[in-house]
């Protein structure tokens, strides 16, 4: 019986590795499907999870750089990101130029000159052209004018807080790499705010600031000091996306089970033990959750078996 079981455990945890890969790649078709429909919010959300589930894919993670590319490219092309061109210029020409790398590096043809890394170029000098008219009007300083902007971004500006006026009808907020430690609870009166990104900061609780985001559908507050979530996160009714990884959390609040809508939760980085990742792999068997490894040890024969994840439910 023990054998048994340890054969088992063996041919489970094989397939996780795969399993990951996998579930990346048709995360990123699925996201460029939304950039062809027009649907960027969606796209990016997909985009973005899909890069980070196939990491140790070079070919599949220059693809990743390559649609990122084209789904900013389009927003700027769409007109309806005037506001923000110049930023979603930037980020194209950065994944183009990542995807380009990418693909020299995983390609490998007898001509040297494969059609897609061609195409990539040509989109790299199209970029390089658009962003050359826009530096004359550029701003000297990291203070931008973002009144009437619904995507507002202060990635890697050093701010030490959340920006307390902003557009009342934002819906996107990134504000990455930074020195913030709280989020206000005037946060909650932007409404319409759906994608939230305050990744590498060093937020230590986020109690009271939450619970007025009623359409908040993407929460990345990965790499920071969180220590608790509040038992209110079941407020966020519409949430889709939860990213807490890379923070000094020791447990999840049961209440997150409520939320119907998440379709990711990456809990990665932490210190949550396995029998309350067991619970929420019950309880939320629609929701792809992605945590650390664990060890499994056969006291029989002392044979160590390695398992994580991500895993969806059942």
């Amino acid at each position: 019986m023990k054998t048994t079981i340890a054969i088992l455990l063996l041919l489970i945890t094989s397939n996780f590795p795969l399993h990951a890969n996998e579930l990346g790649k048709r995360y990123l078709k699925l996201g460029n499907t939304y950039r062809e429909s027009g649907n960027y919010e969606k796209s990016e959300e997909y985009l973005k999870l899909g890069k980070k589930m196939v990491a140790k894919d070079g070919y599949w993670t220059a693809t990743a750089h390559e649609f990122l590319g084209y789904m900013y490219r389009d927003m700027v092309a769409s007109g309806n990101y005037s506001d923000n061109a110049e930023y979603f210029n930037e980020l194209a020409k950065e994944n183009f130029e990542n995807a380009l790398a990418g693909f020299r590096k995983s390609v490998k043809q007898n001509d040297g000159s494969p059609a897609a890394l061609s195409s990539i170029q040509t989109h790299i000098e199209e970029l390089n052209s658009n962003l050359q008219s826009n530096n004359s009007s550029k701003s000297a300083t990291n203070s931008v004018n973002y009144s009437n902007a619904k995507i507002v971004n202060y990635d890697n500006t050093k701010i030490k807080e959340v920006p307390a006026e902003l557009p009342i009808q934002l819906e996107n907020l990134s504000a990455v790499n930074n020195r913030i430690k709280e989020i206000p609870s005037t946060i909650a009166q932007y409404k319409k705010l759906k994608y939230l990104n305050l990744k590498k900061n060093r937020i230590t609780a986020i109690a009271g600031a939450m619970s007025g985001l009623r359409n908040i559908k993407v929460l990345n507050l990965s790499e920071n000091k969180l220590k608790s979530l509040p038992k209110s996160i079941d407020e966020m009714k519409q949430l889709e996306i939860l990213d807490v990884s890379k923070n000094k959390l020791k447990e999840i609040p049961s209440s997150i089970t409520s939320l119907k809508n998440l379709k990711v939760l990456d809990i990665s980085g932490n210190k949550i033990p396995f029998s309350q990742i067991s619970t929420l792999l019950k309880n939320m068997p629609n929701t792809n959750i992605i945590f650390d490894k664990y060890e499994l040890v056969d006291e029989e024969e002392s044979e160590d078996e390695d398992i994580g994840g991500p895993i969806q439910g059942n």
